[in-house]
């Protein structure tokens, strides 16, 4: 009875040896080199890199677990998402100049300008005369007289109408311009905003696919661990659950990559380009920001602030326009004639005489009063269109900003504090497991984590350059959502008659 404590004792320490030794992972991938580890990176973009000297890398013939080879840490790699595309690769100039040629709301836009133009010549053009036919006693009755002949008729404009209407036009000119600039900044917005998102897309599939990989490394790993009774059943079937997840994880990625692939080509505006992705790295020269001054910029030169500054102006014009309608414009006519009334003898007529009438339309009761009303509520509304879109401008401004700020601070802490953390962990955590020091499921634990903040640092990236594209534009998106001003609803609510 006396051996019983003894004999315990000695079960726990060959079980605690045989639970050290348990797990013993090898990946027979070849070692990436650490994250932002690129020739040809800016050296200010670079994050702090992790190397693998060649004195520190636990050989394999030194330390095995079994029959398992030894694990060497596969680290994430921005920068080359390309080798996950099987179309073409297309660069952000080449998007930008096919949306400038194919995408219909730019056409719709110059299309309005040119339209606002021809109404701006058409109202100041002078009225046409009216010429006609003249008869008076045809017949001649019983003195066989009669008075036939033309006449021309001119409507004389006055009070600086047709010049108020020329002012007018110009306004409305103005305004159709802006909105005009204001769609190309759009269309320029959203094709560049489309691309920063393709591209990230591209390194999460990229992530992602990898994550497959090493999950079946994983799988192969520890059914290696099973044969040689180092791993059980559930262990197994656990590293096939995590395969099987990440192979769902892959395949929601790519789809997110053909949507937003598929945004991308309706902002250029050729549905036709074949699938494929973008060129460049998402992780190099992040924009850096003034606020002050692009909110000075925003509030004094956004298109969306002169089209509603235009409107006014135009406004204004036809106010003063409306005020105008009852000075009264003069018809003038005049004419010649040939009348044939006999005078005293058979073969005398009185022959070919001239006439000139001059008429005045007065405005006694009639003098546009509801006219000049309904343009001046127009144009107190047009002055509160100003204010609201200033307020607007403010509103959307300050959420953008702290958007990017937020998204650019994420990204910066990520690239040098958290993600270097992680990928030393990581490396020591392998080295210890080769030493049998550690577990397996430690050196996994760690591997996910670091992919995991390392899709996280692509999303930060990803908000912090759509953030900039939209700031930099002028908040303006949804190209395909704003179509230009017709011509239909600009004449229903300024219409003008001389």
């Amino acid at each position: 009875m006396t051996l019983l404590p003894i004999f315990n004792r000695a079960l726990r320490i060959c079980l605690l040896i045989l639970l050290a030794a348990r797990i013993a992972p090898a990946q027979t991938a070849e070692p990436k080199e650490p994250a932002g580890q690129d020739s040809t990176q800016q050296p200010s973009q670079q994050r702090p890199q992790v190397f693998f000297p060649m004195a520190d890398q636990p050989k394999m013939e030194m330390h095995h677990h079994g029959n398992i080879h030894e694990v060497m840490p596969q680290f994430p790699h921005l920068g080359n998402s390309q080798r996950v595309v099987s179309g073409p690769i297309v660069q952000l100039e080449d998007l930008e100049q096919m949306a400038v040629t194919h995408n219909p709301t730019l056409a719709q836009s110059r299309r309005a300008v040119e339209s606002a133009r021809g109404r701006e010549l058409q109202t100041g053009l002078y009225p046409n005369p009216v010429i006609g036919y003249r008869g008076d006693e045809i017949r001649g009755g019983a003195y066989g007289g009669g008075e036939e002949g033309f006449f021309v008729e001119q409507p004389i404009i006055l009070g600086g109408k047709l010049g108020l209407n020329r002012k007018i036009g110009a306004s409305a000119v103005k305004e159709r311009q802006a909105e005009a600039d204001a769609q190309g900044y759009r269309v320029e917005n959203d094709v560049r905003i489309a691309y920063y998102r393709v591209l990230a897309a591209q390194e999460r599939l990229a992530l992602e696919r990898d994550l497959v990989g090493i999950a079946q490394s994983n799988v192969r790993i520890i059914r290696q661990l099973g044969n040689v009774g180092q791993a059980d059943e559930t262990e197994i079937l656990e590293a096939e659950t995590e395969e099987q997840r990440m192979e769902i994880a892959a395949g929601i990625a790519e789809a997110k990559f053909k949507r937003e692939w598929a945004m991308l080509i309706s902002a250029v505006g050729v549905p036709s380009i074949p699938a494929g992705g973008v060129a460049g790295k998402i992780d190099a020269d992040l924009p850096s920001l003034d606020s002050s001054e692009l909110l000075r910029s925003l509030l004094a030169e956004s298109p969306e602030v002169k089209s509603a500054q235009a409107s006014v102006e135009r406004s204004e014009a036809a106010v003063l326009r409306a005020k105008h309608e009852s000075i009264p414009d003069i018809t003038v006519r005049a004419g010649m004639q040939q009348n044939f009334e006999q005078l005293n003898g058979p073969d005398r007529r009185v022959g070919l005489q001239g006439f000139a009438e001059i008429g005045l339309h007065l405005h006694l009761w009639d003098r546009n009063q509801g006219g000049v009303a309904a343009e001046s509520a127009n144009l107190n509304a047009a002055k509160n269109e100003v204010s609201r879109v200033d307020l607007m401008l403010r509103d959307r401004f300050a959420m953008y900003t702290e958007d990017y700020s937020s998204a650019r601070l994420t990204a910066e802490r990520y690239r040098t504090e958290i993600l270097p953390r992680l990928e030393r962990a990581y490396k020591l955590m392998a080295e210890q497991y080769g030493l049998m020091t550690a577990s397996f499921i430690r050196v996994l634990m760690l591997q996910h984590m670091l992919y995991e903040n390392e899709t996280a640092y692509v999303d930060a990236l990803e908000r912090t350059w759509t953030s900039s594209v939209a700031l930099r534009g002028y908040l303006l998106e949804e190209s395909l959502a704003t179509s230009a001003s017709m011509d239909m609803q600009l004449q229903a609510n300024h219409a003008i008659q001389p």
